[in-house]
């Protein structure tokens, strides 16, 4: 049918457009995408700098307290048999009750677990949110591209109506329907020429690049290829999904915390070691004249206040029964999420099917009909207008129905935490 068309200005403002999209710039995949995006991007590097900081708290929790250094002098000499006392140094370490240490140290280490997967969900996050935006793009480009195609054809159906009405054939009322139509779809066209400018900012800001960083745009959204099962899915979220290990390192580490706040019952200790400069006596010789003692001492806290290690117990045990209802709760949601985008996929699959294998070929089928009966003067502007319509309403779908598929197998991959495609772009 586009036999007829000749090459519409549109054109050229369409490679204008490709060109202002990604002139020049290189054709990047989407896993070079993403490696750029995991090096570069702010929230990842946030992350990384927060699990760099929790990995750094569990090489200080297993530690002994600092020792404690004592200096003392005495303003009015202790005078003593063996001679006056003028001062005296003392070194004490305290050291905590046995195991306590260990428990410090082991909830410190969940913590920087916690932050391990926090990173990772972070980079899950971002990795599906910059898989949306270059699906998108791609999508973006297959639309405009549908949308000019259709700018073609009105612009033809415009010239074959101005001639019918000068041979009085048509009325000026049809010439201005088919003219309606065609602003309304170059509003269209310019819609998404202005929507690919906003998915390049939106992929330049996830890679930390500059927003206004060129970027050559796909032809067209991504089309996947995905048979896991559902079991196979809940089972690697199971596995996998980093909320979930993070509700489950959250346990143990308030598990630790209750241990440790079981043997706050027991006393800590000091261990003290402590010597007095002595002078040597003014009067005789004793034996002992100007010998420094050396005293060693031991000191043990004494765990007296019940009611406050009770309430601490209570405390832990509380924060325990929370941490494992948090983590019912997180396996709950994500088992409903998984089943939300399983049936997202699946309707977008049906969409697919019902777009490319029936009503697009159809609708071109009407469309070849409709229009040589417009030329033979035997089909109504009206009939024109309505199936030129369907057909730009039907291709964007039945696109739009791929990008969809794809967007939901990247947030799939971000509840279950696993690549599920080999993505082919």
């Amino acid at each position: 049918m586009f036999k007829h068309f000749v090459l519409h200005p549109c054109l050229f403002v369409f490679s204008a457009w490709l060109a202002f999209a990604g002139g020049g710039a290189h054709a990047a995949s989407l896993g070079e995408y993403a490696e750029e995006a995991l090096l570069n991007n702010a929230e990842v590097l946030a992350a990384r700098a927060q699990l760099e900081a929790s990995v750094q708290q569990v090489r200080q929790a297993g530690l002994l307290p600092d020792p404690v250094l004592g200096v003392q002098y005495y303003l009015q000499p202790v005078e003593t048999r063996t001679g006056p006392q003028e001062a005296a140094v003392s070194l004490t370490q305290p050291i905590p009750w046995f195991g306590k240490l260990s428990l410090r140290r082991e909830g410190r280490q969940q913590v920087a677990s916690m932050a391990q997967e926090r990173l990772r969900a972070t980079e899950l996050r971002v990795i599906r949110l910059l898989k949306e935006s270059y699906i998108n793009y791609g999508f973006n480009a297959k639309a405009a591209q549908v949308a000019l195609e259709n700018l073609e054809l009105l612009k033809y159906l415009e010239s074959v109506a101005h001639t019918r009405y000068a041979g009085g054939k048509l009325s000026y009322a049809n010439v201005l329907q088919i003219q309606i139509r065609l602003a309304r779809t170059q509003e269209t066209f310019a819609a998404l020429t202005d929507e690919a400018v906003v998915l390049r900012s939106a992929i330049n800001v996830l890679l930390g690049a500059p927003y206004d960083t060129s970027r050559t745009q796909p032809d067209e959204p991504l089309r996947i290829d995905f048979a896991m099962t559902d079991a196979e899915l809940h089972a690697q979220a199971l596995a996998k999904n980093p909320k979930l290990q993070i509700a489950q390192f959250n346990i143990r580490k308030e598990r630790a915390g209750l241990e440790l706040a079981e043997k706050d019952y027991t006393p800590d200790m000091a261990l003290s070691l402590k010597t007095i400069l002595t002078g040597r006596a003014e009067y005789g010789d004793p034996e002992d004249s100007g010998r420094d003692p050396i005293i060693a001492g031991l000191t043990l806290t004494l765990p007296l206040h019940r009611d406050k290690l009770h309430g601490a117990v209570a405390e832990k045990q509380a924060a325990i029964r929370a941490a494992r209802m948090d983590y019912k709760n997180q396996y709950r949601r994500l088992n409903e999420d998984i089943e939300t985008r399983l049936f997202e996929l699946r309707d977008a699959r049906r969409r697919q099917m019902l777009y490319e294998e029936s009503l697009v070929p159809k609708v071109k089928q009407e469309l070849e009909v409709i229009l040589q009966g417009f030329e033979n003067g035997q089909a109504s502007v009206f009939e024109l207008i309505e199936v030129e319509k369907n057909m730009l309403d039907f291709e964007i779908a039945g696109y739009r129905a791929v990008a969809d598929q794809a967007i939901v197998v990247a947030r799939l991959e971000e509840l279950v935490g696993v690549s599920l495609v080999s993505w082919q772009d």
